[in-house]
């Protein structure tokens, strides 16, 4: 339960953390009060039914029944509770229900009573949800909107009546009763709570509304719509299906074979991939799909063969009788292309052309040596090479200097007809890795010149040394792998470092939560309070002792400030009985408020919120002197009369913005336990001076004056808190009803992220930049993006990275490998 709790606050700090926390506090006391309202009625049904029947037995069992019941009347609610907070937890992390039932083959090792246990509460579950659907449905899609979610269905959903049913069922465990009183319990659970349960959804829902979450929305037009729009996809789908089976074979390419570890393809050496991209230069011969498919499907004989590449170590690697004159001019062509500017300075685009022209030249200066096999090969390659010189994932001076290599890369595809067909090959592996060392690669070209630098070495060493052994390529890569693996060592020790720094972060933010929960939990047991103020507490109020604590730590005077004016508030709360304690209260409210609404605005809680808090709370202090004053309230013509009409217009004449700092005429101090207490001025006499501390006019100003220079201190920068750390402000703002399809699918795409995975920011028009994921929080839903070298460059919010995401600012680099692209791109030319 405890990990559960902790990632349950995935949300924690998103924009609408305040909202679906208020809307499961509003779910959870009105389905407690439902529990509360049956538990009062057990007695009275179970006592009836023992008047009925005429045996000792069942009398027996029913009285029996009724003192368990009313023995662990408090465990049955408090496990309720629990097992209804946990729902909510499995719907944050996106989880179902956990399964029931049994396997049908261990049925007959189940007790017969357990049998009809569970079938009584599914009969309940079943005949529940048909009465409901409208309002239940309404319920959940209220919950997308909040959670961002494209789709919660029925065992998500902790307000459905198999959630509802489950958590009373696990809740009822614990009493030791015969199977027929426990279905009695179920029974009247069924009468007083889940018959009731509509009017339980239309609260909820109209308490959406107040919260400005989905406010027009019409149930039932609503899932007209959904069926219809369903419908209308549904042939869309099966109209499109044979031509969705024509590309299967592009889409089995481009799943299977970009992560088949083997690698390669099926057919002759100099078959296959080679032929393929040899029609896509032959524009009218048609390719056919069984050809594609055949590629896509067929099992490599790859891993059957050497893992040597030398020149005739492979069957096919160099023809019988190849032309030697022509592979001469070839590495004649190599030798003229050393090194000459370095890759930093050369403009891609020029290289490209330069290339074209080199090979059209060479080509017509040897037409008297080559085949035009070769020539075709030729041709391949240019195309080939040209996708790289075009992705827009690769750096221009990684783009130079893979540029630099295709003749090198000519000259092996000519030598070596599996070159096209097997991942393994030491040439494409060296392409791929030089493609992989590049991403994340940063504007910062000093940063980056130790591997461009090494890159440039392995180009030279192939450039000066390739004749017709394969084997340079294996020494080159093998050199290049030693220094990525030289490089992956810093960089982790780097992402160590970051790991550990976030984890603290984390660890301080549990005690921040932690520290809250305990002075709010100690606090709100002084009386039971509103629904209204233990959602004001446990929302807003939480979040600013959250916020303290976490900026300022336990033993700061801000956090000591906030914990006095947090008592000062339960206080004032509780009833008071007699005019001193009434003109008390009086006095004590408007620098309360005063101070209340500072603490407000570390947490950047708008004017317009704070003075509905202030509303709510001058009804609430009207109610406390109401129900607690002696004979000052009459009742003249149905109207209410307040004798002290000083104390009405005082109660109802509050406003933040006009407060003084008049003097609080009452202490507070703290038990030997830590709770804190409120104490009158004459007791305070018999305590010792420095164990008290006295609010007065002083340092009332310094308690607000000093919520103020923390305020001022965040809104400046001197007090840095990340900004998934104070909630968005808007809780209480409008939501709107968005496609699914727009809302959702981005938050699925960032949620499914995976670490290690690579993403493209636009920082402007022209510039981006390349991000790894280092970090998911489970507390705070925070992403860490590092770049190359496992520094921190960029850290996002689960909503903030798919707001990024579906504005087109942010998207996902693929890492699957250069080469493997390129086939991929080429196959799809192909086919269509």
């Amino acid at each position: 339960m405890v990990a559960e709790t902790q990632s349950s606050s995935v949300i924690a700090f998103s924009g609408n953390t305040m909202v679906y926390e208020s809307i499961k506090r509003f779910a959870l006391k009105g389905l407690n009060e439902l529990i509360r309202v049956l538990m009062e009625n057990v007695d009275d049904a179970l006592f009836d039914l023992s008047e009925k029947v005429d045996n000792d037995h069942e009398r027996t069992l029913y009285f029996e029944s009724m003192r368990e019941i009313r023995l662990k009347r408090k465990t049955i609610q408090a496990n309720f509770d629990e097992e209804l907070k946990q729902s909510f937890d499995r719907l944050i992390m996106n989880k179902s229900i956990p399964a029931q039932h049994q396997g049908s083959d261990e049925l007959s090792l189940v007790e017969l009573s357990e049998v009809e246990d569970r079938l009584a509460i599914d009969n309940m579950i079943s005949k529940a949800r048909p009465y409901f659907d409208d309002d239940l449905f309404a319920v959940v899609e209220r919950f997308k909107v909040i959670l961002h979610r494209k789709q919660i269905n029925d065992d998500q959903n902790p307000l459905d009546p198999k959630a509802i049913c489950n958590s009373f069922h696990n809740a009822s465990q614990v009493l030791d009763t015969e199977i027929q009183a426990k279905l009695i319990f179920y029974k009247l659970f069924d009468k007083f709570v889940m018959s009731n349960l509509g009017s339980f959804y239309r609260e909820l829902n109209d308490y959406f509304i107040q919260k400005g979450v989905l406010p027009e929305f019409k149930a039932a037009e609503e899932r007209l719509k959904q069926t219809t729009r369903f419908m209308a996809a549904r042939g869309s789908r099966s109209a499109s299906r044979p031509e969705k089976a024509d590309s299967f074979a592009v889409d089995t390419f481009s799943a299977d074979d970009y992560r088949s570890s083997g690698g390669g393809f099926s057919g002759s050496p100099e078959g296959s991939i080679l032929n393929l991209l040899q029609q896509l230069l032959t524009p009218q011969q048609k390719v056919s799909d069984s050809d594609v498919f055949a590629l896509s499907t067929d099992a490599s004989p790859y891993a059957q063969q050497s893992d040597r590449f030398s020149a005739g170590q492979v069957e096919g690697d160099i023809p019988t009788g190849h032309n030697r004159a022509y592979m001469g001019a070839l590495t004649g062509l190599q030798s003229s292309n050393v090194l000459v500017h370095p890759a930093l300075s050369v403009n891609p685009v020029r290289m490209k052309s330069e290339l074209h022209k080199q090979l059209e030249t060479f080509k017509q200066e040897n037409a008297h040596q080559g085949s035009a096999s070769d020539n075709q090969i030729i041709d391949v390659v240019s195309m080939l090479f040209d996708f790289f010189f075009d992705d827009e994932t690769l750096p221009d001076p990684i783009k130079v200097l893979i540029g630099r290599l295709q003749i090198p890369i000519l000259k092996v595809a000519i030598l070596d007809g599996s070159f096209f067909n097997h991942k393994k090959h030491p040439a494409r592996k060296l392409l791929d890795s030089i493609s992989k060392a590049a991403l994340g690669w940063g504007s910062d070209q000093a940063k980056e010149q130790l591997l461009v630098e090494e890159i440039e070495k392995i180009v030279e060493i192939l450039l000066a040394e390739f004749d017709e052994d394969i084997a340079v390529f294996e020494q080159a890569l093998d050199k290049f792998e030693q220094f990525i693996k030289a490089e992956n060592e810093k960089v982790k020790l780097n992402l160590q470092k970051l790991q550990q720094q976030e984890q603290e972060k984390e660890d301080r933010i549990k005690r921040a939560h932690q520290a809250a929960d305990r002075l709010l939990a100690k606090l709100e047991s002084k009386s039971d309070f509103s629904f209204d103020v233990v959602d004001f507490l446990e929302g807003i109020w939480k979040n600013v002792l959250f916020t303290t604590y976490l900026a300022q730590g336990e033993s700061s005077v801000h956090w000591n400030n906030l914990k006095k004016i947090s008592s000062t508030l339960i206080w004032t709360l509780i009833p008071k009985h007699s005019e001193e304690e009434k003109a008390k209260l009086l006095k004590t409210l408007p620098p309360l408020l005063r101070a209340l609404s500072k603490g407000m605005e570390l947490v950047q809680i708008d004017t317009k919120q704070q003075n509905a808090v202030f509303q709510m709370l001058v009804l609430e202090h009207a109610r406390i002197v109401k129900q607690t004053s002696k004979n000052i309230v009459t009742r003249v013509d149905d109207n209410t009369v307040w004798p002290e009409d000083n104390v009405a217009q005082a109660l109802a004449g509050f406003n933040h913005a006009e407060m003084n700092e008049d003097n609080i005429d009452f202490l507070l101090t703290e038990d030997e336990t830590g709770e804190i207490q409120m104490i009158n001025n004459s007791d305070a006499v018999e305590r010792e001076k420095d164990s008290v501390n006295e609010i007065n006019q002083s340092s009332t100003g310094d308690v607000i004056r000093n919520l103020q220079d923390f305020t001022d201190c965040i809104i400046k920068g001197d007090i840095h808190i990340d900004e998934e750390i104070i909630m968005d402000s808007s809780a209480q703002a409008e939501f709107h009803q968005v496609s699914a399809a727009e809302s959702d699918d981005y938050l699925e795409q960032a949620q499914g992220l995976e670490i290690g995975s690579w993403v493209e920011f636009m920082e402007t028009n022209s510039s981006s930049l390349h991000a790894k994921l280092s970090w998911k929080s489970n507390v705070t839903g925070k992403y860490v993006f590092v770049n190359r070298q496992g520094h921190k460059i960029k850290d996002k919010s689960i909503y903030g990275l798919a707001t990024e995401l579906r504005s087109g600012r942010a998207k996902l680099i693929e890492s699957v490998s250069v080469f493997d692209r390129a086939i991929h791109s080429f196959m799809s030319t192909i086919r269509h």
